[in-house]
């Protein structure tokens, strides 16, 4: 699902295009595409954090407010599904029922 961080690298210079188009964003490169997931009737876009390897962003698409978690681990961790699920379960256990955010 993820490919090696270096070779994605969004922050690595590039040869310009001269068959870009303007206005049209080219796609993400292979493996910084985001991932869908849900988990428990909760929806979460999970992303690698450009330039910091083996840091994985989740973001939880369907609270109502921007909320989410970040998740660092060594640069060669790159989760599956079954992980990206275990990490979701193991945040949306420690929100509060009542106020839907992490308590302080």
């Amino acid at each position: 699902m993820w490919n090696a961080y270096h070779d994605g690298d969004p922050s690595r210079p590039v040869e310009p295009n001269e068959k870009a188009a303007p206005g049209l964003a080219p796609p993400p490169p292979a493996g910084l595409d985001p991932v869908n997931q849900m988990v428990d009737g909760e929806h979460f876009v999970v992303t690698r954090r450009p330039g910091s390897p083996g840091t994985y962003d989740f973001d939880w698409a369907s609270h109502p407010e921007s909320y989410g978690f970040t998740v660092g681990a060594n640069s060669e961790w790159r989760p599956d599904r079954t992980e990206m699920t275990e990490e979701i379960r193991s945040f949306l256990s420690q929100v509060d029922k009542e106020t839907g955010y992490l308590p302080d």
